[in-house]
């Protein structure tokens, strides 16, 4: 089990994520006595949509494209075969212990581990987003004066043997894009306003959670979803408010920082713009939250991941715990196990050692997701070469 006692090295893994792009790790196939015992606290709820949704991605590839995770090369067609392998068994209706068995029959179980720094970059964070729903207007009229912003036209994004460099081009030299405080203070994008909303916090959320369901004044819903960023690196405001002492790290959560910026508005740009990455987004339909893989994302399944760690569209098994509510109100912990689906990337997301867990749309997600920050394990599942003798 999980040491859930040495909780404050996952807390800790929140201040150190900035440093995460640097872990070297390694890439262990786990002997059968060392892999977990595979359980699922949603009954496999939801697990043959996610996995259908990643097989849809993975059939949309070129034949034969070869996805790099890892340093490690794997076929869409491995990918495929173990969702679908996975897929079979659950249909046969298996026990625990028949499930256990055919999966250290069939799969490979790997899991990657950061080696060579500090103990809480050795653990995996384990925290969760969600589709928020704000109020918002199309025209800037009080209380909607904060904007949300399209991809505006001054934003360059260059591939160089497939590294991107974002910046903006003065005098034809590509340089770095404003962050967000000189955005924000400088209004430097008037022009590119997508949507107005009442709360410069819900903005930022958004940009942290990446899509949204906006309710408009005109009585009408619409989607955003990302389309962009403007290239510089994500900072937790949450570590900022440890760092300086503002609230003890234990207690950071998406509503107690609300809280704090309520209690404190003449601190509120000073702690936002502490982050300078900045969002963009595009309209979608109001409907389901989308992944970076185009697909649809599933409550309780999808995974956001650093995907040059993770191979987009793979199986994996999280092993975690999870808040209790009862009535709106946490009431405690329980143990989250569950088989998941990498569909997902984010700016934060650096390293092979943070997972970012969907939890689904609207406000009753929005507080169980930003409770997460919790330490957790995750194994990928790749089917096993099968021996001369099965073929």
């Amino acid at each position: 089990m999980i040491g859930w006692k040495n909780h404050l090295l996952g807390l800790m893994a929140l201040v150190l994520l900035l440093v995460a792009d640097r872990v070297c790790a390694a890439v262990v196939n786990l002997s059968p006595q060392d892999q977990p015992v595979f359980a699922d606290d949603l009954h496999f709820h939801g697990l043959e949509e996610v996995l259908d949704q990643s097989v849809l991605y993975l059939q949309g590839l070129p034949e034969g494209s070869r996805l790099t995770w890892a340093g490690q090369s794997v076929t869409t067609g491995q990918l495929i075969e173990a969702a679908r392998i996975l897929q079979r068994l659950l249909r046969a209706a298996p026990s625990r212990e028949a499930l256990n068995e055919q999966i250290r029959r069939q799969f490979k179980v790997i899991r990657i581990e950061p080696e060579g720094r500090s103990p809480a970059q050795r653990h995996m964070l384990v925290t969760g987003y969600y589709q928020p729903h704000f109020a918002g207007s199309l025209t800037r009229t009080p209380p909607f004066l904060y904007p949300v912003y399209a991809q505006p036209d001054s934003l360059v994004v260059r591939d160089s043997g497939g590294r991107k460099t974002i910046g903006r081009l003065v005098d034809g030299v590509l340089r770095p894009f404003w962050t967000r405080r000189e955005i924000e203070r400088g209004n430097l994008l008037a022009g590119s306003e997508m949507v107005w909303l009442a709360d410069p916090f819900d903005v930022f959320v958004i940009h942290v959670q990446g899509s949204a369901i906006l309710h408009l004044t005109d009585g009408s819903r619409r989607g955003i979803h990302y389309a962009a960023r403007n290239g510089r690196t994500y900072r937790s405001i949450g570590a900022y408010l440890v760092e300086t002492d503002r609230m003890p790290l234990a207690e950071v959560t998406m509503d107690s920082i609300r809280g704090y910026l309520a209690r404190h508005p003449d601190e509120r740009d000073l702690i936002l713009h502490q982050n300078d990455s900045f969002i963009f987004f595009h309209w979608t339909e109001a409907g389901p939250a989308v992944g970076s893989l185009g697909r649809p994302l599933t409550a309780g399944r999808s995974i956001a991941v650093d995907q040059h760690w993770y191979p987009p569209g793979g199986l994996a098994f999280l092993d975690s715990r999870q808040p209790v509510f009862a009535n709106g109100v946490m009431t405690g912990w329980q143990r989250l196990q569950r088989f998941v689906s990498v569909q997902d990337t984010g700016s934060a997301l650096v390293g092979p050692g943070r997972v970012d867990l969907f939890w689904g749309s609207g406000e009753h997600t929005g507080r169980a997701a930003g409770r997460m920050k919790e330490d957790g394990k995750l194994y990928l599942l790749l089917p096993r070469e099968k021996q001369p003798d099965e073929r």
